[in-house]
C-alpha cells in the first residue's frame, strides 16, 4: 500500500489523532521506564497539540 491510497485528512484532524496516540504511547513508555522515548513522545504530543491550537482554517460564521 502506498501513501497515495489514503484519502487526504485535514492537518488539524491528523494532528489531533497523532496527539492522542502519542499521549497513549508516552504513558506506555513511562510504565516501561523508557524515559527518553517517553520524553520524545511527549514532545510529539505537544507539537501536535500546538498545530491543533493554531488551526488557521476559518470556521463557519467567522
Amino acid at each position: 500500500m502506498t501513501d497515495n491510497e489514503y484519502a487526504p485528512v485535514p492537518a488539524t484532524e491528523a494532528a489531533d489523532y497523532i496527539a492522542t496516540l502519542a499521549h497513549e504511547l508516552a504513558a506506555m513508555a513511562a510504565r516501561s521506564r523508557l524515559d527518553v522515548l517517553r520524553y520524545l513522545l511527549e514532545m510529539a504530543r505537544d507539537e501536535a497539540r500546538s498545530v491543533v491550537r493554531a488551526d488557521p482554517e476559518p470556521r463557519e460564521g467567522s
